[in-house]
């Protein structure tokens, strides 16, 4: 995760497809996350290219902070006018766990003040309550209830066995930060993504757990898939 993204007004426009719409987005998720600029604008594009093109699956986020990715997909989905696509945000709501020191590198050991057993014990980094997204999505987007599913624990647990109402997947957005997180997701849901889903890896870019896990299991599958750049630290495949 990165700092906050700052005011749309603030920000320069970049000549984005549709971008006036998704700056009136990024206004109202902008203190519910952490994500820069070119990672919500691209997020919004992402979720009206899935509705446009009508790619099957449900939104669903791993490590969602205080919800503003969560958020700024259903605002994009609602564009497309029928809001059908159902939400599930994976996140234990305590934060960070422990990195493991010879997977995710000296710089998450010392983010994590030198708590790097790898344990499922919260190091209290990226603490965002379960309120926060259920004010954010149930009372300020007012996303249906009925569409929005909140799986609470560490993904070790939650992802052990995919809850079946997930089902289909149209985007999968990971934002685990640690080599361990981020491998049991891509395990986990990569093959429930539709052709011509999206898969989003939030942290490629910045710790290299997550870059080791990445790549490790990109070069399992029997097809080649392109690893788009979005900036510095975030990262998108389509699925063929």
């Amino acid at each position: 995760m990165t700092r906050a993204a700052g005011s749309a007004n603030d920000h320069p426009l970049e000549n984005y497809d549709d971008e006036e719409a998704a700056r009136g987005a990024l206004e109202v998720v902008r203190p519910y996350t952490m994500l820069s600029y070119r990672r919500l604008i691209t997020l919004w594009q992402q979720i009206r290219y899935l509705d446009t093109a009508s790619v099957p699956g449900a939104m669903v986020e791993c490590g969602t902070w205080k919800g503003g990715a969560c958020g700024m997909m259903v605002l994009a989905h609602r564009c497309a006018g029928d809001v059908s696509r159902p939400l599930h945000l994976f996140d234990s709501f305590q934060g960070l766990p422990e990195p493991q020191s010879e997977k995710d590198g000296d710089m998450a050991v010392r983010y994590a003040a030198d708590r790097a057993s790898g344990s499922l014990n919260g190091i209290g980094k990226c603490v965002g309550p379960l309120e926060d997204n259920q004010r954010l999505l149930g009372e300020i987007v007012g996303y249906p209830s009925e569409l929005t599913h909140y799986h609470v624990g560490w993904f070790q647990d939650t992802l052990r066995t995919v809850p079946e109402t997930v089902g289909t997947i149209a985007l999968l957005r990971i934002d685990g930060d640690w080599y361990e997180s981020t491998k049991i997701c891509l395990e986990s849901l990569y093959a429930k993504v539709s052709s011509g889903g999206i898969v989003v890896i939030d942290d490629y870019g910045k710790w290299p757990g997550c870059r080791k896990a990445v790549d490790e299991f990109l070069s399992t599958l029997a097809r080649p898939v392109f690893l788009n750049h979005i900036d510095a630290a975030g990262r998108y495949v389509i699925v063929p």
